[in-house]
């Protein structure tokens, strides 16, 4: 944390002393730092490059809005937004400082059932204005079948089935980037969701697809398919569409860095291992076309 950031977060929160104990950035978007201000432990996150900014100039006035929407659903499960700067210039970066959350994800072999109650409440929490609308995490013009595959007319079949209508869904408050990671749990209990800087409004097949993208990579397709039980299970008038599984999996880069983070919490995977994942998940869905 530099001096600039030190300084903003002494005069937004008036306080006294600010340490900087430890990154907690596992993801690949924004700085995360666990920071101590006169005894209690918080979170301040911080966009340090222009990569997102670009894009969306104004996302910590979205993820302070959705924080606090989050909270009016979830409670004490959802950090609570102390202060924040918009556009960088007190604190030199567009910045913002919420509470901290104890816990760990558990990655691998999580209940579907704890992982779908929650989405179902964000999901019907009503509909929280300033939010933006949500938007594909794609290109059309863009996407073509990754050149590692080993299943090409699977993906082939992908790719063309989302050059058809995206498929229509009442909006509902959306988390966007739901899946084990973001979930933290302590002795066996649900003791935070994180990560709401993307949080939009939209309908709720993109944030149900989100998370059996990654559940599938992370845990197979059977994983996958069990958690869309558990949520139609609490949801039975949802029917999930298969389109916004093929716009999901054709959102991931090649890579895989947002998957590969998992491995900060002993996810234990490898390239090869979620390209030969993928390509499971890619065949699974193409019968479904």
């Amino acid at each position: 944390m530099d001096q600039a950031a030190q300084t903003w977060v002494l005069e937004a929160l008036g306080a006294k002393k600010v340490v900087d104990l430890r990154s907690l950035a596992f993801g690949v978007t924004s700085d995360l730092r666990l920071i101590d201000v006169d005894g209690t432990q918080l979170v301040l996150r911080r966009y340090l490059t222009n990569d997102v900014i670009d894009e969306m100039p104004q996302v910590i006035a979205y993820e302070a809005d959705a924080l606090q929407a989050a909270r009016i659903v979830l409670g004490k499960l959802v950090p609570e937004p102390i202060a924040f700067d918009i556009t960088g210039d007190q604190a030199g970066h567009p910045s913002l400082v919420m509470t901290f959350l104890p816990g760990r994800p558990i990655v691998h072999n999580l209940d579907p059932r704890r992982l779908a109650a929650p989405l179902v409440q964000i999901h019907e929490g009503g509909f929280p204005g300033g939010l933006p609308h949500c938007r594909n995490w794609f290109d059309l013009n863009k996407v073509v079948v990754p050149n590692w595959t080993t299943a090409p007319s699977a993906w082939t079949t992908l790719v063309a089935a989302i050059h058809g209508p995206e498929p229509e869904g009442q909006p509902a408050f959306l988390h966007r980037d739901y899946h084990p990671g973001n979930l933290l749990w302590d002795r066996g209990e649900l003791v935070g969701i994180v990560d709401w800087p993307v949080s939009c409004c939209g309908p709720r097949g993109i944030d149900v697809a989100h998370t059996r993208g990654n559940l599938a990579l992370v845990d197979g397709a059977d994983a996958a398919d069990a958690f869309l039980k558990a949520y139609v299970d609490l949801v039975p008038a949802y029917d999930h569409h298969p389109w916004w599984d093929a716009a999901d999996l054709l959102s991931f880069d090649d890579d895989f860095r947002g998957v590969m983070a998992f491995n900060a919490f002993g996810a234990q995977l490898d390239l090869e291992l979620l390209r030969s994942r993928a390509d499971d998940w890619a065949r699974v869905l193409a019968q479904k076309f």
